[in-house]
């Protein structure tokens, strides 16, 4: 993996965007203070790749951001790939993952980049994503800071392994995983032969147990036989049977059929007499009617010319009515202006009045806004008045602070000048000979007394005058904390001023807004009140209107309708409808009764013909059902034959189904022992195929292949680390790797897998865990060195890159310069290597410099060369 371009945001002590291309340069040293963010850029590789660094929660977001955001562009096998990766604190990160779909496109220019297309690798989930990058490196997290980062704290990462887990880190290292797959390849394809083999048994055991019930079933066949012969002679001898059955059902069918049609006969010539005998009622009612109606002839044509007459009256006053009612519309139009005018008068007399209402009740709010102007204006002149005194008290605490401030400057002098003089004492009083150790005068022992002395003095004078500062400064302490306990509740005066202030000039705003609308109510609105109660108490208002109502009244008046008189024809000469009901109904009895004579008398003789056709239909119908009932007895139930019949076939069908099923079960017996050779000849050559998947799977285990290609890769390893480690140490001190060691228990022979190491100083060989501080450093920095050149030669471009990011500081100027060298020894073999260090000497030794400064917005970053 060669990393081409980095840009992060947000993420650790790096909160705005920072950029890094890694094509300007192949062997670098990433330089700064400590903390100011030099190991986080390696963190931020191993987070976008793999999601981890040396933290993986929501403290990899910088504290002054929301989300941590981090893109690397990096070459692998001659392809390029971008991740992006960023999270949102307590939320989930967020994955995407691309391949350049270009191949042969030079790197130099990141920009170029960004213009091509890009085709997305990220799959469904994170994690699913984060398992496509890990198979694209063949590389997890753990085996890529072992192989290619030395990250800060982790030098000894593959070094401080377990035995165990040192071999299968090496193993990852060495692209040795691809074994297991094969491993688990065969395995898996085992399980399935042996799964092929398992169901072939069971196969064959079925048709084992088929083959051994061959005796039973021709047996159980020869019986079925001879009971289906039995059953179809039984068979034919129902149908036969029924077939006679069906012969004297028919005959008896048709014997029914008679009896149904006379009783139908009868029961319609009842039906027919019935209906005879009610016409021939309805007709002498009628009659009867007709009759009554004849004997009351006068009555009904004298009522019936009473009718006429009242028809006549009406029709006249309905003709005066319609003359009334045209008259009478026009009274519409002055109404309604009438009553419009009045509801106008009415609505704004309404209006009025509630204003009224309002006006009368602004009295009590007027008095109230009044009053609190008032308290506010009083408010407001204390609030002035206190303001004058805070002032008074801020010039007085001013004063006292620029006394106390005084006083400490000059306690500050006259303790420098009584430190001062206490030396001098000091110097005259340790001081030996003639001479005075202050001016280089001579100084007799009496001299050099009284000076001291005289020193003394001064200094207790000095002393006095600051014990009097003290007291005094104290004194003024205490005063200027009285001053500030009696500011305290003044100052917000400001505020209260301002605040009195304005609601004064709110309460007169509303004040003046009420007497004005008071004083136009008294002028204008209350003589319109009064006005409008005269108006409608006179009625004065719609004179025109009030003037054609009256005209259209006289109009009605000549016209001359009475509605009672009116409303009194109508109803006699609705009284009187029934006589021309009556007199056409006598009409019809003077011109029907003979026709109604002779109708009765033609149904009085087709009723007595039709009685005696029934006497004689209901004699055939007794001796028909008498002849049927006799025949019934006799014949046999047709039914019953049937379902004996049903019953036999049934039994029948279901033993030929026996019997082929039968058949079949024997004639499958050959098949059977044919495909039971076939099967145990397959199951032989399975079982061979598992013998040969367990010899895989033995050697594609760890104990296997991969053994033998890590022993084969342990001296290349140990002979690159012992070069290296050669020029570390001088020539001291080399490594030895072994696989295998002895179980703790003596009894048994073999021995267990490990990776132990090794380390001979010159004087002794003990094991690494041994070793501590820089002579253990340099192992693991010649393992780790090792590890990655012999990477590069057995895996292409797998891994070729290198980060160093510790080392320098545990050692020795003399250490650190070996380290150096060795670096420069195995650059050729990377595509880059980064060193990160906090020591200024070393930053001119490598030819290009990151240089991480830490500032009030996040870590920055600049490239120098």
């Amino acid at each position: 993996m060669i990393p081409i371009h980095l840009t992060l945001s947000g993420f650790l002590s790096y909160r705005e965007p920072v950029e890094i291309d890694f094509t300007t340069f192949d062997l670098a040293c990433i330089v700064g203070p400590n903390g100011s963010g030099k190991s986080s850029l390696l963190d931020a590789i191993t987070w976008v790749l793999f999601g981890q660094a040396r933290k993986r929660d929501d403290s990899l977001i910088n504290n002054k951001s929301d989300t941590a955001e981090v893109s690397l562009v990096f070459e692998y096998e001659n392809n390029i790939y971008r991740v992006l990766r960023s999270k949102t604190r307590d939320k989930t990160a967020v994955l995407d993952f691309y391949i350049l779909q270009q191949v042969g496109i030079p790197v130099s220019n990141f920009e170029l980049l960004n213009d091509l297309p890009w085709k997305p690798l990220t799959e469904h989930t994170l994690r699913t994503t984060e398992a496509r990058i890990r198979d694209t490196l063949r590389l997890d997290y753990e085996t890529f800071i072992n192989a290619s980062f030395f990250l800060q704290g982790k030098a000894d990462q593959f070094t401080k392994q377990r035995p165990g887990d040192r071999k299968r880190i090496l193993s990852s290292i060495l692209g040795l995983e691809v074994w297991e797959q094969y491993r688990l390849r065969a395995s898996e394809r085992r399980r399935v032969v042996q799964n092929e083999i398992s169901n072939l048994e069971g196969r064959l055991e079925e048709i084992v147990a088929e083959l051994e019930e061959e005796a039973s079933r021709k047996q159980l066949l020869n019986r079925l036989k001879d009971d289906l012969d039995r059953i179809t002679l039984e068979r034919e001898t129902a149908e036969a049977n029924l077939a006679q059955a069906r012969q004297i059902a028919a005959s008896l069918e048709e014997q029914r059929k008679l009896v149904a049609m006379l009783k139908r006969n009868l029961h319609a010539n009842q039906d027919r007499l019935d209906g005879l005998e009610g016409r021939l009622n309805r007709r002498r009612m009628e009659r009867t009617t007709y009759r009554k109606l004849l004997e009351r002839e006068k009555e009904i044509e004298s009522s019936y010319k009473d009718w006429q007459n009242a028809r006549h009256e009406l029709e006249k006053w309905d003709t005066i009515a319609r003359q009334y009612r045209q008259v009478e519309r026009k009274r519409n139009q002055p109404l309604t202006e009438i009553q419009t005018a009045r509801a106008r008068l009415e609505q704004e007399l309404g209006i009025l009045l509630d204003k009224q209402k309002t006006i009368t009740n602004m009295a009590p709010e007027i008095e109230r806004l009044r009053e609190q102007i008032e308290i506010e204006r009083t408010n407001l002149k204390s609030a002035e008045q206190h303001i004058v005194q805070r002032k008074a008290l801020e010039t007085e605490l001013a004063a006292l602070e620029n006394r106390i401030i005084e006083l400490e400057t000059n306690n500050k002098h006259l303790k420098a000048e009584m430190l001062a003089l206490k030396e001098r004492i000091s110097r005259l009083e340790e001081a030996e000979g003639a001479s005075c150790p202050l001016c280089g005068q001579a100084l007799s022992p009496q001299e050099r007394q009284a000076l001291i002395d005289e020193l003394q003095t001064e200094g207790t004078q000095l002393a006095e005058r600051y014990r009097e500062n003290n007291s005094r400064h104290n004194e003024f302490e205490r005063q200027k904390k009285e001053l500030s306990e009696k500011l305290a509740p003044l100052s917000d005066l400001d505020g209260q001023v301002r605040q009195k202030s304005e609601l004064i000039a709110k309460f007169t705003s509303q004040l003046e807004i009420l007497i004005k609308q008071q004083a136009s109510w008294e002028s204008v609105e209350v003589l319109r009140i009064k006005e409008i109660e005269r108006i409608l108490a006179e009625s004065n208002y719609a004179q025109i209107a009030r003037q054609t109502l009256a005209e259209i009244d006289a109009e009605l008046d000549a016209i001359g309708y009475d509605a009672a008189q009116h409303e009194a024809v109508r109803a006699a000469e609705a009284a009187g409808r029934r006589s021309e009901v009556e007199m056409n109904e006598l009409d019809t009895a003077r011109t029907s009764l003979n026709h109604l004579e002779r109708e009765i008398s033609d149904l009085g003789n087709e009723i007595d013909s039709l009685r005696a056709e029934m006497d004689e239909g209901e004699k055939a119908y007794q001796e028909a059902s008498e002849r049927l009932s006799k025949v019934e007895k006799d014949s046999p139930d047709v039914h019953t034959i049937e379902r004996g019949l049903l019953d036999i076939r049934e039994r029948e069908n279901r033993l030929r189904l026996e019997v082929g099923a039968a058949e079949q079960k024997v004639a499958v017996l050959d098949t059977l022992k044919q495909r039971r050779n076939e099967l145990e000849m397959e199951r032989e050559e399975l079982a061979g195929e598992i013998g040969q998947y367990r010899q895989l799977e033995r050697a594609f285990s760890k104990d296997g292949v991969p053994a033998l290609l890590i022993e084969q890769a342990l001296p290349e390893i140990e002979s690159k680390a012992n070069k290296i480690l050669d020029r570390l140490s001088d020539g001291n001190m080399t490594v030895q790797f072994t696989t295998q060691a002895e179980y703790k228990d003596k009894k048994r022979s073999d021995k267990k897998e490990t990776l132990d190491i090794l380390i001979n100083d010159g004087s002794s060989q003990r094991d690494y865990e041994m070793y501590s501080g820089g002579e253990a450093f340099r192992v693991n920095f010649a393992i780790r060195l090792a590890l990655s050149e012999v990477l590069a030669q057995r895996a292409g471009a797998r891994l070729q890159t290198l980060v160093i990011d510790e080392g320098f500081g545990s050692q020795d100027a003399h250490g650190r310069q070996r380290l150096i060298e060795a670096i420069n020894m195995v650059k050729d073999d990377f595509a880059k290597i980064l060193v990160i260090t906090h020591i200024e000497e070393l930053k001119d030794v490598f030819p290009t410099r990151i240089e991480v400064e830490k500032t009030l917005e996040g870590s920055i970053v600049s490239v120098s060369q």
